[in-house]
């Protein structure tokens, strides 16, 4: 919390229009900056997320924030509270692998949806970071996935 009693973060939660045009914006800004200008938010690192639509079958890009893990990146499908996941994550589970790009360095990634004891490590770290994604989860009605992405050659 900061001086005036809340996060900026607060802005965000359950206002899924007001996200859905911040990520277009903050796209934006990466791919103009070479991903270098908006690469954290709220000292948390950003990836774009490259997908493939599940009925289109275009790529899709999404700016998230992520958590180093070892040689891997831990993202969080929050979606702000919403009560349904984010379209990236349902675009994400129809394919084998997704692409990644940090710092204008791309990846091409293997994911794994974490469950159980892996999850709950995961999201007690993940939380020690970013308390919010708690309260998404209350909000949400739902258990939010924490997804490893782990590099591959």
């Amino acid at each position: 919390m900061n001086k005036f009693g809340y996060y900026l973060s607060d802005v965000f939660t359950e206002n899924f229009k007001l996200i859905k045009y911040f990520s277009k914006f903050h796209l934006w800004v990466l791919r103009i900056s070479k991903y270098t200008f908006l690469n954290s938010l709220i000292g948390i690192p950003v990836l774009v997320l490259i997908t493939k639509g599940r009925s289109s079958g275009k790529e899709r890009y999404a700016p998230l924030t992520y958590f180093p893990d070892e040689n891997s990146f831990m993202i969080v499908a929050s979606n702000g509270g919403n009560k349904n996941p984010p379209n990236w994550y349902r675009n994400m589970i129809k394919q084998n692998s997704v692409k990644v790009v940090i710092n204008n360095k791309n990846y091409k990634c293997k994911y794994n949806v974490l469950e159980s004891e892996e999850r709950e490590i995961a999201w007690i770290k993940i939380n020690k970071i970013y308390s919010k994604y708690s309260e998404y989860e209350e909000i949400s009605g739902r258990i939010i996935p924490v997804i490893k992405l782990t590099p591959v050659n």
